[in-house]
C-alpha cells in the first residue's frame, strides 16, 4: 500500500549580516511554494470530500473572512477550535505620562495577531504550537544558499559551488 508523504521544504541559507552576532551561521528558511488565496483556499476544501461545492465554501470563507475582521475591529478575539485563537493588539509609542494622553499622536497601528491552538483536550488536531507542530512535519532539504546568494551543494563532506567538478 502506498502512503503520501507530504513535506515542507526548506532551504539552508547563511547569514549575510555582518552587524549581527550571527553572521555567517547558517538557518533553516522555509519554502513557500505557492499563496492561496480564497477561491483556491475553497476549492481546496471542496475536494476533500465535502458535499458542499466550491462555490458554497467561497460564499461561507467570504462571509467569515468579513465577519472576523468585523469582530476584531470591535475588540473581540476568534477563536477557531483546532487551529487558535486571532486577536487586536495596539502598536503605539509610550508616553511620559497619562495626563492629555492623545491616542492620535501616540498609537502607530492596530494588528491582527495569531495564538495557536494549545490545548488536546479542546483541539481537533492536538496541540499545534510550534514546538509540537515541528513534531508532525516532515522536512526536506531544498537548497542551501551562502552569505552571497549563491547556490551550493555537499560533495563528500565538502561544500562546493554548483557546477563545480565532483
Amino acid at each position: 500500500m502506498a502512503t503520501n508523504k507530504i513535506s515542507m521544504q526548506y532551504d539552508l541559507k547563511q547569514n549575510s549580516n555582518e552587524d549581527s552576532t550571527a553572521f555567517g551561521k547558517w538557518y533553516p528558511r522555509a519554502v513557500v511554494l505557492s499563496t492561496l488565496n480564497l477561491r483556491g483556499l475553497a476549492a481546496h476544501i471542496a475536494e476533500h470530500g465535502s458535499i458542499y461545492t466550491e462555490d458554497v465554501v467561497y460564499g461561507v470563507l467570504s462571509k467569515f473572512t468579513s465577519c472576523m475582521l468585523e469582530l476584531v475591529k470591535q475588540g473581540v478575539a476568534v477563536k477557531l477550535d483546532g487551529l487558535g485563537k486571532f486577536y487586536p493588539t495596539l502598536e503605539a509609542k509610550g508616553a511620559e505620562t497619562p495626563v492629555n494622553y492623545n491616542l492620535e499622536s501616540y498609537l502607530q497601528g492596530v494588528h491582527i495577531r495569531y495564538l495557536p491552538e494549545g490545548s488536546e483536550a479542546n483541539s481537533s488536531h492536538g496541540d499545534i504550537t510550534s514546538r509540537k507542530l515541528k513534531k508532525s512535519v516532515i522536512f526536506e532539504q531544498r537548497m542551501i544558499w551562502d552569505k552571497n546568494g549563491k547556490p551550493k551543494r555537499i560533495v563528500d563532506g565538502q561544500m562546493v559551488d554548483y557546477g563545480d567538478d565532483e
